[in-house]
């Protein structure tokens, strides 16, 4: 029963410890893309100061950096999207699965534990109490275990037996 009890904490660590995993893997992901996305931001960020240093120049050059940053901006833009969207895979659900059987596990095995510790509590109180009566009163509990059984098998040794009447 212990054993049991053990063995399902055991899948419920494991269940919550691959739940952790798959979590983490999304949130690394996402944390990727959005640092991806940042740098390309800096980037179109570079290329709008550059876009402004020659907007003072004739307009050929400042208009394929601005070109350029736009892109940037746009190519940023939709990385962001994709990392904001990114969840996890199928296999979150089977973890979730496998985490639900072990706690319902146990919860069941830690029913008949109670059941068995409160019938072994039970029986403590019984043989406290046969201790303490014992104690306190040694006469009555001999009487009772000796003295009653040995009364009964003297009576029943002088009465006369059906061979004899």
């Amino acid at each position: 029963m212990i054993d049991d009890f053990v063995r399902d904490l055991r899948l419920l660590q494991k269940a919550d410890s691959l739940i952790g995993k798959i979590w983490l893997n999304v949130i690394a992901r996402r944390f990727g893309l959005f640092l991806f996305a940042g740098l390309i931001a800096v980037f179109g960020l570079g290329m709008t100061n550059v876009a402004g240093f020659h907007a003072l120049a004739p307009l050929g050059p400042v208009w394929a950096a601005a070109i350029v940053a736009m892109a940037d901006f746009v190519l940023a833009a939709i990385v962001m999207l994709v990392g904001r969207n990114a969840k996890p895979g199928p296999e979150i659900e089977l973890a979730f699965d496998v985490r639900k059987m072990a706690i319902e596990s146990i919860a069941a095995d830690a029913s008949a534990l109670k059941v068995t510790m409160d019938a072994f509590g039970q029986e403590l109180r019984e043989t406290r109490d046969t201790i303490a009566a014992f104690v306190h009163n040694p006469l009555d509990a001999a009487a009772q275990k000796l003295l009653v059984p040995a009364v009964t098998s003297i009576i029943r040794g002088f009465r006369p037996s059906k061979k004899q009447a």
